[in-house]
């Protein structure tokens, strides 16, 4: 038994000199390739226009008057983070962006609010190239592959008449997409200035109802309601050279 035991911690000592060089190994490439780490805040428009469809159904069925629809998936907005590996200009990056909708009511005999928000968490990556230098920096063209797992939430509170109603929906989708970028880099001491504009296109996935397996948000026809992330973006980003 004890044989066995001063085995295994040779085995064990043996994988861990392994696991250092395999890192040392990576730091290493890093290193040698320069990266560079980022973030950024973007806005999105022209967006989730089969969900302002939807919610505009909805609305057309609440027979009252003074009814306001405000924010109907007008715009999305979030952030980013990322890490560039410049050698082989290519950054990857995780993104969350936000939108939404609203319709409501209120006077004497009660009120009325209907809300649906989307929210979208973004795994992807680019490849950019520069296609124009300049004094003060450089434009960069871009390729992205994305993949989006999304979130709506539909939520129904009113009163009426003393009756209150607060009902809450999840369904979720898994969306793919690509997108075209256009960056100008501007280098101001040790960090590096990003605006950009874009267009990402999407093909989106079900609305699939969390609680119900096999069953998804549909128009009034039966259609299946899908996301709609297709549209233009923009922002401005802050990059960090690191080693």
């Amino acid at each position: 038994m004890e044989c066995i035991l001063i085995i295994i911690e040779k085995r064990i000592k043996a994988m861990k000199k392994y696991f250092y060089l395999i890192v040392s190994f990576i730091s290493i490439n890093i290193y040698a390739q320069k990266a560079e780490i980022f973030t950024d805040l973007n806005f999105g428009t022209f967006t989730n226009i089969p969900l302002r469809n939807f919610h505009n159904e909805l609305a057309e069925d609440i027979n009252f008057n003074g009814l306001k629809t405000t924010d109907n998936f007008n715009f999305n907005y979030g952030f980013t983070f990322g890490f560039k590996i410049n050698k082989i200009n290519t950054s990857f990056f995780y993104s969350h962006k936000v939108s939404g909708s609203k319709t409501s009511l209120a006077d004497f005999s009660g009120f009325i609010t209907l809300t649906n928000e989307i929210k979208g968490a973004t795994f992807g990556g680019y490849y950019e190239k520069t296609i124009k230098k300049t004094s003060k920096g450089e434009l960069l063209f871009g390729v992205k592959g994305l993949i989006t797992f999304s979130k709506l939430t539909l939520k129904n509170y009113n009163s009426i008449a003393n009756n209150l109603t607060d009902e809450n929906f999840d369904f979720k989708s898994v969306d793919f997409g690509t997108g075209l970028l256009l960056t100008y880099k501007v280098h101001l001491g040790s960090l590096i200035i990003k605006p950009f504009i874009g267009l990402d296109i999407y093909f989106g996935g079900k609305l699939e109802f969390e609680e119900i397996s096999d069953a998804h948000l549909t128009f009034k026809d039966g259609n299946p309601v899908k996301t709609g992330w297709t549209g233009l973006n923009g922002g401005i980003g802050i990059g960090i050279p690191i080693f």
